[in-house]
């Protein structure tokens, strides 16, 4: 355990509950939720200390680190809960691996809130082999989440016709729904880079099990970013916090990261931030960094 970061943080709690107990209106604003309870992490943001995603030519020297200890990673290092998981990121399905997993987040308090599903698969694959073999690849994860305890996978939408990408999507959630799992979808490459399909395939399953992610950085060039993230809000169950480039003084240069948190605030969402940081470059990447601007930059704003 980071000792350091724990006592900063138990100093820093002490004296809000002193400032509390001097004050009535004071006490009023003690009583508002803690943006802690709303900002996630994903292993995205740290998929240069995953053996399964860490490049070979990569130059950093960051230790690699497994899916169990990510959990107390998160909770140490950042004082983070929310744990989401991407599914490269995954040595195994087997049951005795995801219990091991989900004892690994209990221990530390920590819930995981959502599963990214990023292997290869094509729910609107015209070919109907293919796209059946999605649609089976899909219900695993499904099946998968139900023994770790979470509340959600998020799958994407594919590349190829509307009207596939519904029906399988369609027959993914009546699957998921039977296990209790929510289904999310995202404007997250192939057919939902276009707000308005992502929009029109979220109204063709008018299921309160089918919601969306809406992703701050997966906006094409030239769209109304804020615009469009104010039209995602209303479907939208958890929120892809991401960031893309920094600048060498640890700027973010890609767009304005507190604008986006502000407009989905003003939509009205009231859901879970999941901060992450995705750019092609296989530079060293100084995830802590990002992952501590993220999480002061989120809870600067809601």
């Amino acid at each position: 355990m980071n000792h350091q970061i724990s006592r900063r943080t138990f100093l820093r709690s002490s004296a809000a509950l002193a400032a509390c107990a001097a004050s009535p209106q004071i006490l009023i604003a003690c009583t508002r939720r803690d943006p802690m309870e709303r900002i996630g992490l994903t292993t995205v943001t740290f998929r240069f200390r995953f053996s399964e995603t860490r490049p070979r030519d990569y130059a950093g020297t960051e230790a690699l680190l497994t899916l169990p200890e990510v959990p107390p990673y998160f909770a140490d290092r950042f004082g983070v809960h929310n744990v989401e998981l991407w599914s490269q990121h995954f040595e195994s399905l087997e049951p005795s691996y995801l219990r091991d997993l989900k004892t690994a987040i209990e221990s530390v308090g920590s819930r995981l809130i959502n599963i990214q599903i990023d292997q290869p698969y094509n729910l609107a694959a015209s070919d109907e082999e293919e796209r059946s073999k999605s649609v089976a690849l899909v219900k695993e994860w499904v099946d998968a989440a139900q023994t770790l305890g979470a509340p959600s996978i998020r799958a994407n939408t594919g590349n190829g016709t509307i009207e596939t990408s519904i029906r399988s999507l369609r027959e993914v959630n009546v699957y998921a729904a039977e296990q209790g799992i929510l289904l999310l979808t995202e404007n997250h490459g192939g057919i939902s880079t276009d707000l308005d399909v992502l929009l029109q395939i979220l109204d063709a399953i008018p299921s309160e099990n089918f919601r969306a992610v809406a992703d701050f950085g997966n906006f094409p060039d030239g769209t109304d970013r804020f615009d469009a993230l104010a039209r995602l809000i209303p479907h939208t169950h958890l929120i892809s916090a991401k960031t893309q480039i920094y600048d060498p003084d640890g700027n973010h240069t890609s767009f304005d990261f507190d604008r986006c948190v502000q407009t989905a605030e003003s939509a009205g969402f009231q859901g879970i931030y999941s901060a992450e940081q995705w750019d092609p470059s296989r530079d060293p990447l100084d995830a802590e960094y990002i992952a501590d601007w993220m999480i002061e930059h989120i809870s600067a704003n809601i």
